[in-house]
């Protein structure tokens, strides 16, 4: 039997790091591992999402704080940026590229330097300004500082550009009359990395892929099922419960991956414990079912795909087992049909 578990290998560049750490914490600190302490940074929060109408004014207010013991010159750099096609995590454009059409740089205020000494932390207020002519959608961008040592502030930007940085998200979506397109591409068992339709290990997440085709951000959520080959429901999750939820990005794909796992609370002498238990029990078929939305939740995409879990030892068993009954059969030729032909002669 074949094994048709597919592999998947991500790229994973400095700036992805990057942003991954951005999108994933409270707050971020960057670490520069020359010169003696470094030289560090650390921003929250990591990601702020705004409704504007065209004309109309708000603020981004981020907090900037120098975690070093040496005096440092926070300088604000505005990037663009695009979602890996897989994982959604944005990636950085740190080099000069043509400005993107959702670029939210022509949206926001002067930035300026900030000197901070160990340990200072201060709120620095961006404006952010909506051009009346601006178009219903969704816009975004980074506002990254890096991190510069006092006395440093001065080099080119081919040395600057090697200092630590890290970056806030910053959604802007502007309402109007914005076309939504979403589609649901698949849900489907996974191993790790691997998406496949029948897996020799148990599998241990699902993952749900939602391409956005739409002017503006999605933030889709539902309920995802796996039932075991006698229709019982063996597992169940929200989709993206999170606060706040993430997003899939105008003309981006993103798949949703959740841990194939239940989790048991129980109290043992006083004190709680919790135990990891796949729900995937007995080889066999297993099919998952999922009841995607988004928005207000007036569209609801409902999508299911099956997938096999058939372990190493049950094939090595089912092919000893043909071996077996073909040894049998052709020894039993060979004594029976064997024999009957010479008594005919």
């Amino acid at each position: 039997m074949t094994d048709v578990i597919k592999r998947i290998s991500f790229a994973a560049g400095a700036s992805l790091l990057m942003f991954t750490m951005v999108v994933t914490g409270s707050s971020v600190i960057a670490q520069d591992p020359g010169g003696s302490g470094g030289s560090g940074i650390s921003l929250s929060p990591t990601r702020t999402e705004l409704s504007i109408l065209p004309g109309a004014s708000d603020e981004v207010v981020i907090t900037v704080r120098n975690v070093t013991s040496a005096d440092i010159i926070a300088r604000p750099v505005i990037n663009d940026f695009v979602a890996d096609n897989e994982t959604g995590d944005p990636r950085l454009l740190l080099e000069e590229v043509e400005e993107s059409a959702a670029s939210i740089r022509g949206f926001l205020g002067e930035l300026e330097d900030i000197r901070l000494t160990p340990g200072e932390s201060v709120d620095v207020t961006i404006p952010v300004i909506v051009p009346e002519s601006a178009f219903a959608g969704g816009y975004y961008g980074a506002v990254r500082y890096q991190a510069i040592p006092v006395g440093q502030e001065s080099q080119g930007d081919g040395q600057v550009s090697l200092t630590a940085s890290v970056a806030s998200l910053v959604l802007i979506e502007v309402p109007g009359d914005i076309d939504q397109k979403v589609i649901v591409d698949y849900v489907s068992g996974f191993l790790d990395d691997s998406r496949g339709s029948i897996f020799t290990k148990k599998p241990n997440f699902i993952g749900a892929s939602i391409t956005n085709e739409g002017g503006s951000f999605v933030k889709p959520f539902g309920k995802v099922s796996v039932t075991d080959a006698r229709g019982n429901e063996v597992f169940t999750y929200e989709l993206n419960n999170l606060t706040p939820r993430g997003n899939v990005l105008p003309d981006s794909t993103r798949v949703f991956k959740d841990r194939l796992v239940n989790v048991e609370t129980r109290t043992v002498n006083g004190e709680e414990q919790t135990e990891e238990k796949s729900p995937i029990s007995w080889p066999g078929r297993y099919t998952v079912n999922a009841d995607i939305s988004y928005g207000n939740g007036g569209e609801i995409f409902t999508v299911n795909s099956t997938f096999w879990y058939i372990p190493a030892w049950l094939i090595i068993v089912l092919a000893a087992l043909v071996v077996a009954l073909f040894a049998g059969g052709f020894y039993l030729y060979r004594k029976y049909v064997t024999k009957s032909t010479k008594r005919r002669k």
